[in-house]
């Protein structure tokens, strides 16, 4: 079963009427901050068929499939699509610097702090998780029973330790709470039970304690697989940004403000939101009996999903979840997706070198196993990304090495080296699978703008 099915069961498409605005080409992120632009026509796209685009969003708005949104596509280093459409908040139109809780297009952002570590010799991806957090040490698997047993599971002992590679490929044996909705196998579902009675976060609602606090208590807790079986997406990345903590002596805000967003000039990148910024943070919307509504404060669960509309400026603000954590804008993090597409640098200034980047983003490090929560067969994983490794399936992205990811708050971005475009998709909708057709339209929109 792919992640299309999964997230499709999950609940259905439903409506409410919206209004458009925004154009198409780009001036600024905000006053003061120019960004890289071109019309179209000079990085080799057509404008009639991205103006095509531009009918799509404004349909998804009136049929009540999102409240509002940015679209954002560059290609040669220059955006030459900058769309905001439809509402922020009830009372705000989406504007191009309105910022997102992106979810899980934050592990890319801690996928590459690792790989800072391992460019400076501070870890290996071969290295054992317990060599720098204990409680991973000695790690048991979930197994099924002896025929006839009335026991859910047995645990035997796992055949080796989770390393950092296992945990950047979703190979570690590792599971979130919320998957349990969509994949009820006992697997996920025994889990899930586990990670509940253990208090386990999942990094999308307010949380009390720390990050480390809760990667210690996950190390002490079964596996569903043994390492490097099973793709299996996760928390591993929230492990990793703790093993981040650890190296370095930072927490991880500290660390990725100092050594990728203030290099890459990322100034709206952030873990908690500052009060200066309050206003320009997206609702979260709810779609629900033909209505768009934006959640209010506080935590709210559908069955093993514990999310929250607030996170990023109430409560505790004492957890920085690398998988998940993060808020950020079109603009910023284009600017990311930039330096992995230079291989490793934005103007003038490098943060990964090039042979790390082509590790991370055009390097199948899952083998015969497929990336089967977005995708399924034919997609691969690196590390961090999603990558497309042959065309000719379902899910096409447009060009063999296409690499990408999506948060569950409906936010997604790709990256086609070969023709050095860039797309980035940035709503604030729940539930997830009212992103997925949307993100595939917009992904073939950007696709067939390509006329060079």
């Amino acid at each position: 079963m792919t992640g299309r099915t999964i997230f499709s069961r999950a609940t259905s498409l439903l409506v409410a009427p919206l209004l458009v605005i925004g154009l198409c080409f780009p001036a600024s992120s905000r006053a003061g901050d120019p960004l890289p632009t071109a019309s179209p026509d000079a990085v080799g796209l057509s404008p009639q068929r991205l103006g095509q685009l531009d009918a799509m969003l404004k349909r998804a708005v009136d049929e009540g499939k999102v409240a509002g949104g940015i679209v954002l596509i560059a290609r040669h280093g220059k955006i030459a699509y900058f769309n905001n459409f439809g509402r922020a908040d009830s009372d705000r139109a989406m504007r191009k610097d309105t910022i997102f809780r992106i979810a899980s297009m934050t592990k890319p952002l801690t996928a590459a702090a690792i790989m800072m570590l391992n460019e400076e010799g501070r870890i290996l991806l071969s290295d054992p998780v317990s060599k720098y957090i204990p409680e991973f040490k000695n790690p048991k698997v979930m197994v099924a029973p002896p025929k006839g047993s009335k026991l859910p599971y047995r645990l035997v002992p796992a055949k080796r330790e989770i390393t950092i590679r296992d945990l950047l490929t979703h190979t570690a044996g590792l599971s979130y709470r919320f998957l349990a909705n969509w994949l009820p196998d006992a697997r996920h579902k025994g889990l899930a039970e586990l990670y509940s009675e253990a208090g386990i976060s999942d990094g999308l609602s307010e949380t009390e304690g720390t990050m480390g606090e809760m990667v210690k208590t996950l190390g002490r807790l079964p596996l569903m697989a043994h390492p490097g079986e099973s793709y299996d997406y996760s928390l591993s990345y929230d492990v990793l940004g703790y093993v981040v903590e650890v190296v370095s002596g930072m927490t991880l805000p500290e660390f990725l403000e100092e050594r990728l967003f203030k290099p890459l000039k990322m100034t709206d990148t952030s873990f908690f939101l500052p009060p200066e910024k309050r206003e320009r943070l997206s609702a979260l919307w709810e779609s629900r009996d033909g209505k768009v509504t934006p959640f209010s404060d506080g935590v709210k669960q559908d069955g093993n999903y514990y999310f929250s509309a607030s996170f990023p400026y109430s409560g505790p603000r004492t957890y920085n979840s690398g998988g998940a954590g993060v808020l950020s804008t079109a603009a910023d993090y284009f600017r990311f997706c930039q330096m992995l597409l230079n291989k490793g640098e934005l103007d003038g200034v490098r943060v990964l070198g090039r042979k790390t980047v082509e590790w991370m983003t055009a390097t199948n490090h899952i083998g015969d196993l497929d990336e089967t929560l977005l995708h399924g067969k034919g997609w691969k994983f690196g590390l961090g990304f999603a990558i497309e490794t042959e065309r000719g399936h379902d899910v096409d992205a447009g060009s063999v090495g296409v690499f990408e990811w999506a948060g569950i708050f409906s936010t997604r971005f790709g990256v086609d080296p070969k023709e050095e475009k860039i797309t980035i998709y940035l709503t604030q909708t729940n539930p997830f699978s009212m992103h997925i057709e949307l993100w595939d339209k917009v992904n073939a929109f950007s696709a067939a703008a390509v006329v060079d």
